[in-house]
């Protein structure tokens, strides 16, 4: 529980709600692996990486909301890049130049 400010009394603390593309990645996808990274003051990234390098990210307030929807996802998660493999994997195409590349707006 956590305590509201200035209440005095703990305030009930809700499961966060999954993103529906994070959701659907794990859906389509096999081989996932989540990546919590720090980026910011206040911000956290969560990167879902497939078994094919395709990825997707959401970006969350704390760490623990992070690690608490990779837990909901039921994926594997990494505290930052300890696996070098999943950043092998993650940049072993070139999604760019290659036909069904993952493209991503600049």
């Amino acid at each position: 529980m956590r305590r509201g400010p200035h209440s005095g009394y703990a305030a009930p603390v809700a499961q966060l709600k999954v993103p529906a593309e994070l959701r659907r990645f794990v859906a389509e996808h096999e081989g996932v692996d989540a990546i919590v990274q720090r980026i910011g003051l206040d911000t956290w990234d969560l990167l879902l990486v497939d078994g094919g390098g395709n990825w997707t990210r959401a970006v969350f307030l704390s760490k623990e909301q992070c690690e608490d929807v990779a837990g909901q996802l039921g994926v594997p998660l990494h505290d930052g890049w300890d696996d070098e493999s999943i950043a092998k994997r993650m940049n072993r195409r070139d999604h760019w130049n290659d036909p069904g590349g993952q493209r991503r707006a600049l």
